[in-house]
């Protein structure tokens, strides 16, 4: 016999729990899913990754549900997206692709999971947003960096931010640093063209001087019977054809650092976190003393 001939009450449809349950897997139509508006992925720029899923969920259905928050949870928190939702019933936290997706495969339907508790704050939200595209797949640099400004602007502080997102300071620091580069650098940064590592300290120079800076590091360095040690001045002169010495990259970076030991220390106090410091104090320290037993020695060696 059917327990449930003998209930009272009829059986529940699809997963049988009470439909406003938080964390149970429903259906809901794809035009009653709003995007979320504070998601910083450029949707529009990962067409062939959309279209990739969109071409799987034709052949094997949605795999994974997204999770989503009622519109008055989200309206309670962003009052000012009210307009970007529409009348959608739900917005959307996570799969923000997985929804696109289904729009491009004309699928009607979309599974989803109700995670109210992620608007429980605006910080909550925000930090949820980032982490998951920061967690599954990277974003572009720019990307990343704008959902880190987010929620900095959320949190209050970049320490806090950091925290949410199980980060260091000195990473959330970084990552804000290159919405400070030029338009034309931060192109060349998210087409891949540029690594990141050559454009850490550029948010030190003015916009219209990185990319000067920056094709300077990109040209490749004279051979050693060019450079200013080993070529012999004329008795005119220089001569107007003569390359002109490269800077060394280290020598750049104590430039752009302010150039005297005080500049320097200031410089790096605002970017590093405070054991990053004492590390680089100790190795210096560690440094010097080498240099001076090895300045030591070779006195000793001429006496």
């Amino acid at each position: 016999m059917n327990l449930s001939d003998l209930a009272s009450d009829p059986v529940l449809p699809e997963a049988r729990v009470p439909a406003f349950a938080e964390s149970a897997p429903r259906t809901a139509r794809v035009q009653q899913v709003a995007a979320n508006p504070l998601n910083t992925r450029d949707l529009d720029t990962d067409h062939a990754k959309i279209e990739s899923i969109a071409e799987s969920m034709r052949t094997h259905g949605q795999l994974q549900p997204c999770a989503v928050v009622a519109r008055d949870a989200f309206l309670r928190i962003f009052p000012e997206h009210e307009a970007a939702i529409g009348k959608a019933a739900w917005v959307q936290v996570t799969g923000g692709r997985r929804r696109a997706a289904a729009l491009l495969a004309s699928q009607s339907t979309l599974d989803i999971v109700v995670k109210n508790s992620l608007a429980e704050s605006r910080e909550a939200w925000v930090g949820a947003t980032a982490a998951e595209n920061l967690d599954r797949e990277n974003l572009d640099p720019i990307e990343e960096a704008k959902a880190v400004q987010l929620l900095v602007r959320e949190c209050g502080t970049g320490k806090a931010a950091a925290t949410r997102l199980s980060r260091t300071p000195a990473w959330v620091t970084q990552r804000l640093n290159l919405l400070k580069l030029a338009p034309e650098v931060q192109a060349l940064l998210r087409s891949g063209e540029l690594p990141l590592r050559d454009v850490r300290d550029l948010h030190q120079l003015a916009p219209d001087e990185q990319l000067e800076e920056l094709q300077q590091r990109q040209q490749p360095s004279e051979p050693p019977e060019l450079t200013a040690v080993n070529r012999e001045p004329s008795a005119d002169g220089p001569s107007p054809n003569t390359p002109k010495a490269r800077r060394s990259p280290e020598a750049s970076a104590i430039r752009r650092l302010g150039g005297t030991p005080d500049k320097i220390a200031k410089a790096l106090r605002a970017e590093m976190a405070s054991e990053d410091l004492r590390a680089l104090a100790n190795l210096l320290l560690r440094l010097s003393e080498v240099a001076g037993d090895q300045e030591l020695g070779a006195t000793s060696a001429v006496e």
